[in-house]
């Protein structure tokens, strides 16, 4: 249960952790990290806890994969949007 609790929870937490240190991103980039990441982060453990609460046994087991699948996919997301950034201030620097 509290596995659970913290796999739904914990992605909305980082994100919303996250978002003063997103300030420090291009503004375009800034934008579309708090859209995009929102819409992954929240719309997905909205999914996953719809699967677990209202589809049974089977769906709590999907909600665990879904919900694995969120983090990874706001993980690698999150990691892109910092590697562009970096490149963004490299090239502008020169």
């Amino acid at each position: 249960m509290l596995i659970g609790l913290l796999l739904l929870l914990l992605p909305s937490i980082v994100f919303l952790a996250t978002l003063p240190i997103s300030r420090k991103f291009k503004p375009k980039l800034c934008m579309l990290y708090r859209i995009v990441g929102g819409i992954i982060v929240i719309a997905g453990s909205a999914f996953s806890y719809y699967l677990a609460a209202h589809t049974g046994d089977q769906g709590g087991i999907g909600a665990y994969y879904f919900q694995l699948t969120v983090i990874i996919v706001y993980v690698v997301f999150s990691v892109l949007l910092i590697a562009l950034d970096l490149f963004l201030h490299k090239r502008a620097s020169k």
